[in-house]
């Protein structure tokens, strides 16, 4: 036992050496990880992203000068004009009417030297004021479905004024604009006027006027490739987990996608996507400004806006918002097959969504049409059915859209041009007298 106190000390240097070494090694220890690669989150687009000028975009653009109407639908004015908004100073917004009466409106498009875009929705000013230069912060919590601009002044003041109509609620907002170059402005804007159609005012009594087309309306009835947008890419926007959706076929013409919280159908005989999404259902009230601006915004994040559409009716109460087709300048409307987008608001995000899977692709036959003129479909109107007469808040040329097969078995889409009667978003088709030519192709 004589060694026994040296054995102890020598083990304790030796664990208290060992234990700096373990403590040096841990401390200038360095793991080599792998590099952390990021995830690359695919962007699904089924068509280009469009800007709100593109979707907000009146159905029809009416000039009256010298005592006469003259309007077009054409896309290529309503471009150039909303470019010139853009350009303007607007200031002094103030609400001028809050109980308009119908005549008094009548008078204020009537009166010369003044622009209408007639709209199908009411427009929040809150977000039809991204498409202008306000030089005001506050801007007033209301909407607008007519759009007037009175140059009376332009060539002496460089000034206009912009007459917000609400026809619905009755409401009138004026404010004033700058006018950078007045030469320009009439020049581009004012004075190809006179080569639009003739346009001709129907008086109603204690009503709101209507305004069609004097001469009969020289169009064409067209077929068009139908071009398929994969109902996979739905599948791919709408769900969050590719890997836990399950298909289920219900018949030949109908199949489900589900991930257990949310649903998608497709319905492949009219091509119509369906989804939605129950758990954010919601009740809550939502800003007009705010729900307009959501749906847009999860409509365009995946190049939904597919192809023309526009505004054409929102619910605030459903938290609803629809945008209708058109095509060279024409609402497109179907007793099948479906020519809207269609949106529910929830709690914070989509609820519920419902729209076409198919675009309309080349052309490849015309067959010139003449349809009545609007004085005599007016006429007509008014001997066989004078309650539609009445209630009617517009009367306009669209198209009716039918599906078709080719002998190749290719689908087709065919656009027949008629007279419609348009009553709280709801569609009659008017059928005119139709005087067509021999059908021939277009190259």
């Amino acid at each position: 036992m004589k060694y026994v106190e040296q054995i102890k000390s020598l083990l304790l240097a030796f664990l208290v050496l060992l234990s700096i070494v373990f403590t040096l090694l841990i401390w200038n220890y360095k793991p080599e990880y792998e590099t952390i690669k990021e995830t690359q989150i695919e962007e699904v687009l089924v068509g280009k992203p469009k800007d709100l000028q593109e979707v907000i975009k009146p159905y029809r653009l009416l000039y009256r000068q010298n005592d006469q109407f003259y309007g077009t639908v054409s896309s290529t004015p309503l471009k150039g004009l909303y470019k010139h908004l853009r350009s303007w100073q607007v200031y002094e917004m103030e609400l001028i009417k809050n109980d308009l009466s119908d005549s008094k409106m009548n008078e204020m498009v009537r009166t010369n030297n003044r622009i209408t875009m007639f709209y199908n929705e009411e427009i929040p000013l809150r977000v039809f004021s991204n498409l202008l230069s306000y030089n005001e912060n506050e801007i007033p919590d209301a909407s607008f479905t007519r759009l007037i601009i009175d140059w009376s002044n332009v060539e002496n003041s460089d000034q206009i004024q912009l007459l917000f109509l609400n026809t619905e609620k009755r409401l009138y907002y004026r404010a004033y604009a700058s006018v950078p170059d007045k030469d320009y402005f009439m020049e581009k804007v004012i004075e190809p006027a006179n080569d639009y159609s003739q346009y001709v005012e129907v008086e109603r009594d204690a009503l709101r006027s209507l305004y069609v087309a004097k001469d009969p309306i020289q169009s064409a009835r067209y077929r068009y490739l139908a071009e398929e947008i994969k109902p996979d890419l739905f599948k791919k926007i709408l769900f969050t987990d590719l890997k836990i959706v399950q298909r289920n076929i219900e018949s030949s013409q109908s199949e489900r996608f589900t991930d257990g919280t949310s649903l998608m159908t497709v319905d492949s005989q009219n091509r119509i996507i369906n989804y939605v999404y129950p758990t954010a259902e919601s009740i809550a009230p939502i800003p007009p400004a705010r729900l307009l601006i959501d749906s847009f915004n999860y409509i365009n994040d995946h190049g939904g806006f597919s192809m023309d559409y526009r505004l054409s009716s929102m619910n605030i109460g459903r938290h609803s918002t629809e945008y209708q087709l058109f095509v060279q300048g024409l609402p497109v409307y179907s007793d099948v097959t479906i020519t809207r987008l269609v949106t529910t608001w929830g709690e914070n995000r989509i609820f519920r969504y419902r729209r076409p899977y198919y675009s309309i692709g080349s052309v490849f036959q015309r067959v010139p049409r003449e349809l009545e003129s609007g004085e005599q479909i007016i006429e007509s109107l008014r001997k066989n059915d004078n309650n539609l007469f009445k209630e009617t808040e517009e009367i306009v040329v669209g198209y009716e859209l039918t599906q078709e097969k080719s002998e190749e078995d290719t689908d087709i889409i065919v656009l027949e041009p008629r007279w419609f009667a348009v009553t709280n978003n709801e569609w009659t088709r008017l059928s005119p007298q139709e005087i067509g030519g021999d059908e021939f192709g277009l190259e």
